[in-house]
């Protein structure tokens, strides 16, 4: 099968772990339905009902990611406003005023590789031509659509599953489920490991029907692990997160 692989970059990142509301910390990556989502606002499918995600899970999408620069994370307080029903009215209707300054975590200057291949070629080479051309139907974000991003085509070529049996250094975070139990991981001294749980598939009302654990570094350094699902394209050894 093809697969694309892309740099995605900006300023600042949010990813709000599915287990928390009212604590706005961040992922350190961003998970594989924002990734989708960011896949929809490229290609321009539409969000109603969440139809983008019913049309790229139609397509047996699968996405995998990894850093290319070292995580780096800050707080600071954003003003929120109440837009629930499509009007703003900048008036004390309580005690915190019209606006409700939060402390949200965000990820700084983030560089990321986003894996993505799925069995819709059409609709493949389409998003493969918008990432070559820069050409994106909506404005593309780290998270909150106030995060602007930027996305750079690397590669688009046909990828090979690798035999996984000898460590190999990655080049995405790698589902731990995949890792070999036994001495499936190589742990060094200079890399710091890191895992999160991420939603892998939601159903309606989005609902989280799955999860994904996934092993990474998070001072950007390739973890070598004895993996049973690998792929290879151009230089780049990587796994799916879905």
């Amino acid at each position: 099968m093809k697969c694309i692989c892309f740099k995605l970059t900006g300023d600042y990142g949010h990813y709000r772990p599915y287990y928390t509301t009212s604590s706005p910390t961040t992922y350190s990556l961003m998970p594989p339905t924002s990734i989708y989502g960011l896949i929809g606002a490229m290609l321009g499918l539409s969000k109603d009902n969440n139809n983008y995600y019913k049309d790229l899970e139609s397509a047996n999408t699968r996405v995998g990611i990894g850093l290319i620069t070292p995580v780096k994370k800050i707080a600071m307080s954003t003003n929120l406003i109440n837009t629930k029903n499509n009007y703003w009215v900048p008036t004390n209707k309580n005690s915190s005023g019209p606006r409700t300054p939060t402390r949200f975590e965000y990820v700084v200057g983030q560089e990321y590789l986003v894996f993505i291949t799925m069995s819709d070629e059409i609709l493949l080479d389409e998003l493969a031509k918008r990432l070559e051309r820069h050409c994106f139907a909506y404005g593309i974000s780290l998270g909150l659509s106030n995060l602007i991003a930027d996305a750079q085509l690397i590669c688009y070529d046909s990828m090979q599953k690798v035999n996984g049996n000898d460590y190999i250094e990655m080049d995405s975070a790698v589902p731990t489920n995949k890792i070999e139990k036994e001495k499936g991981i190589k742990v060094l001294s200079d890399i710091k490991y890191c895992k999160e749980r991420y939603v892998r598939k939601f159903g309606e009302n989005r609902i989280p029907l799955d999860y994904v654990d996934a092993l990474f570094s998070t001072n950007a350094r390739k973890i070598s692990v004895k993996c049973s699902e690998v792929y290879k394209l151009d230089n780049f050894y990587f796994s799916f997160l879905t």
